[in-house]
């Protein structure tokens, strides 16, 4: 490779980079046509020069509610060891009721359930 050319070098370099936004591109617009979304948030012409995840969020993606629903268990959490320390009753509910109810073992219950459908089919 030492008798190749710098710039038969750039040449290479600018067709491997084509080639693979066009199949970026390809990809894209596969996704879209299967599942009616982009997996990129910007969108592409051929020949882009875009990253993934650089440009402007698309407002038809998915937004993660992951951060919403940790902090709803992390309070949630706190008032269950809130309720136990300070012996608070809701309702009728203790936090020693909440406990018994998490800690409960509902294996046999969930088999007679499918043993029940699967005996309805």
């Amino acid at each position: 490779m030492s008798n190749v050319s710098t710039e038969q070098r750039l040449r290479l370099v600018q067709q491997v980079r084509s080639r693979y936004n066009e199949n970026r591109y390809d990809m894209y617009n596969r996704e879209r046509i299967l599942y009616g979304r982009a997996s990129y948030p910007e969108e592409l012409e051929p020949g882009d020069q875009a990253v993934a995840g650089m440009g402007p969020m698309d407002p038809s993606m998915p937004v993660s509610t992951f951060r919403l629903r940790l902090l709803l268990a992390v309070l949630l959490f706190a008032a269950v060891v809130a309720m136990d320390i300070n012996q608070i009753n809701v309702s009728g509910v203790t936090a020693e009721k909440i406990i018994e109810a998490i800690s409960m073992d509902y294996e046999d219950k969930i088999d007679e359930w499918v043993a029940a459908f699967s005996l309805g089919k």
